[in-house]
């Protein structure tokens, strides 16, 4: 089966339906173009299509197709909920845990999108997971903000009903974002640092509205120190680090409550860069290039095992086995420990950035840009140099109405990092900068303007 929906209490239905039933769930990405998702239907090859009448036009042609109209409330005239009333009710199916259960596809940022196939075990892995280092229970309200199609928040679908607790359910505006919390009494949820500093904007300290607001995860993109202490102080919540992928079923380590304090120690403060410690049932290790395990504070590819790891890519038995050929998926990030296991995320593999023979990795330098007053967000990536074999290179987009010069940004990396590091030339933007995913910047778009011009 295809998904193609926003956030909605039929795609809920959706998920929970496909798992009863035994059928296979291909959670479309809504942000993909038509040709791409022809080419996923070819691959995977669905008996049927729910969609929102909003994505229409998305849906392959030719395809059996359950099309509702976007944000319509139950009727008997819906098409969806005709089928629901048909007089012989479909029968639960009982899988085994090893079954494949949704197909995930990723971004597509290492080459052309592969299907993560996610099986029955693995879900209930992640969701287990998400409950501890999330402490989630029968009181929370969890609001679906990250698209339901990123496991950012698909973990939540299964994590919030086997506690008992309620799903929220509302598109995210900023200016809107407190009423939705007051209204719902939303208690936890996970979305993009730019959603949460665009949120913290519409709000002053103290706002009686986000009182319910307990907790909030954030992942794919590091938070600046200055954004995330007015987020603290608007919205009056802990703001939680994580890291995760598709191929693991989601969560893969996480911060806790109190693992970073702005008022403690340089330790704890250095850890807001921190991703935090394993989850429960998460295997991790960091390897060097010989696939031997590093110790220490040193640098080396994040390697994962255990219940979450995916079966495998959907018909690609090769690249299957290059991602896990003995058990262990190769994450193709880079990490490294503090001296109390705290895993901080480096940069990609193949982002790493080699420059007159110097390594450098992509997030160190971002890190200290994003530092900066003015700057809302920036990436940075390698290009070729003649000189220098690769040179680094910055885009940046400013904060509405703040300024600042490209030496200025310049001289700022320069006192905080090594100067082989900082950036040969930085690219303004006046524009969100492009993404493949949840706080997820398509660097290689970003390299490819670059070439053309």
């Amino acid at each position: 089966m295809l998904l193609l929906d926003r956030n909605s209490l039929r795609s809920l239905e959706v998920h929970y339906a496909c798992a009863a039933l035994g059928a296979v769930l291909v959670p479309l990405n809504t942000r993909l173009a038509a040709r791409e998702i022809a080419r996923i239907s070819a691959e995977t090859e669905p008996v049927l299509t729910f969609a929102s009448d909003r994505f229409a036009e998305l849906v392959p042609s030719g395809s059996n197709a359950i099309v509702w109209p976007d944000d319509d409330p139950p009727n008997a005239s819906n098409p969806y909920e005709r089928l629901l009333l048909q007089p012989a009710p479909l029968r639960a199916i009982d899988r085994p845990p090893g079954d494949v259960a949704q197909i995930f596809y990723t971004s597509g940022t290492s080459g052309e999108p592969k299907g993560v196939c996610l099986t029955h075990a693995n879900l209930v892995a992640g969701a287990y997971d998400g409950i501890v280092v999330l402490a989630l229970n029968r009181n929370d309200v969890w609001l679906h903000t990250a698209p339901m199609f990123h496991l950012v928040d698909a973990f939540a679908i299964w994590s919030m009903s086997m506690v008992g607790g309620v799903h929220a359910i509302a598109h995210f505006r900023p200016e809107t974002f407190a009423d939705t919390v007051a209204s719902m009494r939303v208690t936890k949820s996970s979305m993009p640092p730019t959603l949460i500093a665009m949120a913290a904007e519409h709000i002053v300290p103290g706002d009686p509205r986000v009182r319910s607001l307990e907790l909030l995860s954030y992942g794919g993109s590091p938070m600046t120190e200055a954004v995330h202490a007015r987020a603290t102080a608007a919205l009056s919540v802990d703001l939680v680090q994580a890291y995760g992928i598709t191929e693991a079923s989601g969560i893969v380590s996480h911060q806790l409550p109190g693992d970073y304090r702005h008022d403690g120690t340089e330790r704890e403060r250095r850890r807001l860069r921190s991703v935090g410690q394993p989850a429960p049932s998460v295997g991790l290790r960091l390897c060097n290039d010989e696939d031997v395990p590093v110790g220490g504070e040193e640098i080396g590819e994040i390697h994962i095992s255990g219940p979450h790891v995916m079966a495998g890519y959907w018909r690609r038995p090769e690249a299957t086995q290059a991602a896990m050929p003995d058990g262990w998926y190769r994450t193709g990030d880079l990490g490294a420990h503090d001296a109390d296991g705290h895993l901080f995320i480096v940069g990609r593999k193949k982002d790493m950035i080699i420059t007159g023979g110097e390594n450098v990795y992509p997030t160190e330098v971002e890190n200290a840009l994003a530092a900066h007053p003015s700057v809302a967000e920036v990436a940075v990536f390698g290009v070729p140099s003649e000189r220098w074999g690769e040179e680094v290179r910055a885009a940046v987009v400013l904060r509405a109405g703040a300024t600042a010069e490209e030496a200025e940004l310049l001289q700022f990396c320069r006192d905080r990092i090594g100067g082989y590091k900082v950036p040969k030339a930085i690219d303004f933007h006046t524009e969100p900068l492009p993404m493949t995913g949840p706080g997820k910047v398509a660097k290689s778009q970003l390299r490819a303007e670059y070439a053309a011009r």
